[in-house]
């Protein structure tokens, strides 16, 4: 195979510079991160050296250095007895692209300076209307995850919410993610609420009391401090049992049919439900 010599083209103000200095870390990981975006390469933080806990050199690389372990790394790994893991689809192919931050302190001031610097990349660069699909360009911000947990409290996946989002916003290059990092964060946010979603919906319907007198609910917790029954209403629900008495409420979510007020479903199983206007 033929080998690839790539040397990211961008303007002079844009690309590193060995000995430019920057106040913090952070600034000198953004302008790298700048960077590499703009010319179409993902960055991943690589090695550090500390001294009495202040970072004094960093390194970043391109996301694709180095190579993915093979069925020989797989085989000595089964003879040592460890589990082999399923692998993950690499695009790592020895890369050495790379930056690194040394840490200075002269003349009463200090920061970080770019110690070494290569450019050169052995694999093409992601072209322009592909970028959008780059880990550095997939973000999810606070309005993503309120966006994922309100769609996943109305029981919404994450392929669906991902093409709500994709409606919402104009487009695949205007969501900054994809369904895979939609169904991630909804794994994470179910982890975070394991244990207390029950208690989150608990103190959900106690702020809708303090807003509305009329709303009521009720709950049962058994011996062992389980939820087992959960009932509520607002003043909607109440003027509308009033006005038709029972009603059937049909969820079209589940393709499932619930009884009000009776407490059992067609098999006289006990069943959890609530007034629902029609």
């Amino acid at each position: 195979m033929e080998e690839v010599v790539v040397v990211p083209e961008c303007s002079a103000a844009m690309k590193p510079v060995v000995g430019q200095k920057f106040q913090s870390l952070d600034f000198a990981f953004a302008f790298y991160d700048i960077y590499a975006r703009a010319v179409g390469f993902d960055t991943r933080k690589q090695a550090m050296r500390k001294v009495d806990d202040v970072t004094t050199w960093y390194q970043v690389v391109c996301n694709r250095e180095g190579r993915k372990k093979g069925g020989e790394d797989d085989q000595l790994n089964a003879r040592s007895g460890f589990t082999i893991k399923r692998r993950k689809l690499s695009k790592r192919c020895g890369c050495t692209a790379s930056i690194s931050f040394r840490f200075f302190s002269e003349d009463g001031s200090s920061g970080y300076i770019i110690h070494e610097f290569n450019e050169i990349h052995n694999h093409h660069m992601v072209e322009t209307e592909h970028q959008q699909f780059m880990s550095s360009n997939r973000k999810l911000d606070d309005v993503h995850h309120k966006f994922i947990l309100d769609c996943s409290r109305a029981n919404i996946g994450p392929t669906l919410t991902f093409k709500v989002l994709k409606e919402i916003l104009g487009g695949f290059e205007l969501a900054s993610c994809t369904v895979g990092d939609i169904r991630n964060a909804s794994r994470d946010i179910k982890e975070y609420a394991q244990g207390y979603d029950v208690q989150m919906v608990l103190d959900d319907m106690a702020r809708k009391k303090e807003i509305s007198e009329a709303y009521t609910y009720h709950y049962e917790v058994n011996e062992s401090d389980q939820l087992v029954a959960l009932f509520w209403c607002d003043g909607v629900m109440k003027r509308n049992y009033h006005m038709f008495g029972d009603t059937v409420s049909f969820d079209s979510t589940y393709c499932m049919i619930f009884t009000p007020f009776t407490g059992k479903d067609n098999h006289g199983s006990p069943v959890t439900f609530a007034a629902g206007l029609i």
